[in-house]
């Protein structure tokens, strides 16, 4: 197919979202590096494509000052290059969440730092290796750094921090020819992120959704299509996938 030979970088693919875009990946002929926190998680996810030479996990703390060289590295000198790097990656101390009065201020650093900074660091990280053969970046974000929401507050401010940088990265990396996006999904069934919310609050955000809300496999073809080559003069772009939820 006409990805064989390449090698995307799903960091967070451990998780539903970045599994099923390792598998979507995987399908149309990438060589897929699979990195999670969790060595369970990432086994099985690796064992289900297949491990061997065209997929294999990696495991990195993304709270590590040097995890996204790190990441990087150990990726480039197990296949040699890097195509596509997706970061899936959902993470962060408690007490973000919720109304902001109640919100901890002890965990506002440190949620920016596993949140914007990783990202940063990991573009950076990245950059020479996507560079080498025009690659793309793609952050999953959400619709909370989009449309404005209560108990949103802190995780809103981090994303659009992120499209932020996602957009005006996308600028001046072209001249790199590398491309840079942001997918930014709202209520997804079956992730963490849903089990987390509870059915109660789920089940209103279908009622609102006219078209249901999405679910990994629903993601996942959008983000491989935007590393492929039917995307090659697409950049700069926060494509929103929430089922009508929000316009």
């Amino acid at each position: 197919m006409a990805s064989a030979g390449k090698v995307m970088l799903v960091a967070g693919g451990s998780g539903s979202i970045g599994s099923a875009i390792a598998r979507e990946a995987h399908r149309q002929g990438w060589t897929i590096a699979v990195h999670g926190r969790s060595a369970e998680k990432v086994d099985a996810v690796c064992a289900a494509l297949g491990c061997g030479r065209t997929a294999e996990g990696f495991l990195v703390d993304i709270c590590q000052p040097s995890a996204a060289e790190t990441l990087v590295a150990e990726v480039v000198e197990q296949f040699g290059r890097i195509d596509s790097v997706i970061d899936c990656t959902a993470t962060g101390p408690g007490g973000i969440t919720g109304f902001f009065a109640q919100t901890d201020m002890q965990a506002f650093g440190s949620f920016l730092d596993v949140s914007l900074c990783w990202l940063e660091r990991l573009a950076h990280a990245a950059y020479p290796h996507l560079a080498s053969e025009g690659g793309t970046l793609i952050s999953f974000v959400s619709d909370a750094g989009v449309f404005a929401a209560p108990r949103q507050t802190l995780i809103g401010a981090a994303r659009a921090g992120a499209i932020g940088f996602i957009r005006n990265f996308a600028l001046e990396a072209a001249r790199d020819n590398i491309r840079a996006h942001c997918i930014s999904p709202s209520f997804v069934e079956g992730s963490e992120s849903a089990r987390k919310m509870g059915s109660d609050r789920m089940a209103k955000a279908a009622s609102r959704a006219g078209l249901g809300l999405p679910t990994a496999e629903d993601i996942a073809p959008l983000a491989v299509f935007l590393c492929g080559e039917g995307a090659r003069k697409m950049t700069g772009q926060v494509i929103s996938i929430n089922g009508g939820l929000n316009a």
